[in-house]
């Protein structure tokens, strides 16, 4: 055999674990890739709280603090995840979760609802109104740092 065909015959054995590392490496890029999320809140201190927490993980924040806010801003921004309070000033958390899922392009966006544990303003009637409208999960707040961390891997690396 020339040694021409054998240079060829033994790039060619070698070329699919060059491509299988290539591919690992990509994998890798592709999950240390900055998400976008949303977060939707009326208390400034919690959505700062948050959006320091979220951008350490290195992804990119959004914020909003009013429902009709959150619609526009998931609409103009295309987050991959939203993170949103189910009360807020001038549309709660359930209405706008079934504005998002209605429109054709937001409706694929994961929306977690959060809330403190409270029995105020039928917030357990607001959720379950959410939850029927697509929202993917529920967080009360004060938030386990494992339990968020574990939502933001579920949402942003999926």
């Amino acid at each position: 055999m020339s040694q021409k065909r054998q240079d060829w015959i033994g790039n060619a054995t070698e070329l699919p674990h060059h491509r299988l590392a290539l591919l690992v490496l990509m994998i890798q890029f592709m999950r240390h890739t900055a998400k976008k999320v949303l977060i939707v809140d009326s208390n400034a201190n919690f959505r700062e709280s948050l959006r320091d927490f979220i951008k350490g993980l290195g992804h990119e924040v959004f914020e909003g603090a009013s429902g009709p806010e959150a619609i526009e801003k998931a609409s103009s921004v295309h987050p991959d995840l939203i993170m949103m309070d189910v009360r807020l000033p001038g549309m709660n958390g359930d209405e706008v979760t079934k504005r998002l899922k209605a429109n054709m392009s937001t409706r694929n966006i994961p929306l977690v609802i959060n809330t403190g544990w409270t029995t105020a303003c039928n917030v357990e009637a607001r959720i379950d109104r959410a939850l029927n409208a697509g929202a993917a999960a529920v967080l009360y707040k004060p938030f386990q740092l494992p339990m968020l961390r574990d939502v933001l891997r579920t949402y942003l690396l999926a």
